[in-house]
């Protein structure tokens, strides 16, 4: 699915995976929402890499500030979705281009049961529930 989706690599956060990837990443951009190492993140950056936040985190995150003054001179920022116009424009782009989304969607009347599969982790990426009147 990801491969679909037009990634060419998907960097997984456990540590042996992250130690192997030492400053090979120009550009990270976190989507996690969930209490992180940081670090090790900051570690695959390539000198002057960039790690750009679009999620908050749900609990305080902590960084080795000697990650962002040494001579790899790494960036924390954070960007947000955007403004009204910013997403009009882009539902527009989206709707000429025709690009869609990859979601689950299920009726409003189940949303007992769309709780319990997000619960279960078997909802893939989103889940969306219907209003059908």
């Amino acid at each position: 699915m990801i491969n679909q989706l037009g990634a060419e690599f998907i960097l997984s956060s456990k540590p042996e995976n992250l130690t192997a990837l030492h400053q090979k990443f120009d550009f990270i951009i976190s989507t996690l929402n969930v209490t992180y190492d940081l670090d090790a993140f900051l570690r695959v950056l390539k000198p002057q890499g960039k790690f750009c936040v679009v999620a908050s985190p749900l609990a305080k995150q902590t960084i080795s500030i000697g990650l962002l003054y040494d001579y790899a001179q790494r960036t924390i920022y954070g960007n947000y979705v955007g403004s009204r116009k910013n997403m009009i424009d882009m539902l527009e782009f989206s709707a000429k281009h025709n690009i869609g989304s990859e979601v689950d969607v299920m009726p409003f009347a189940q949303m007992n049961e769309a709780i319990e599969k997000v619960s279960a982790g078997e909802i893939r990426i989103r889940l969306v529930l219907e209003n059908q009147q």
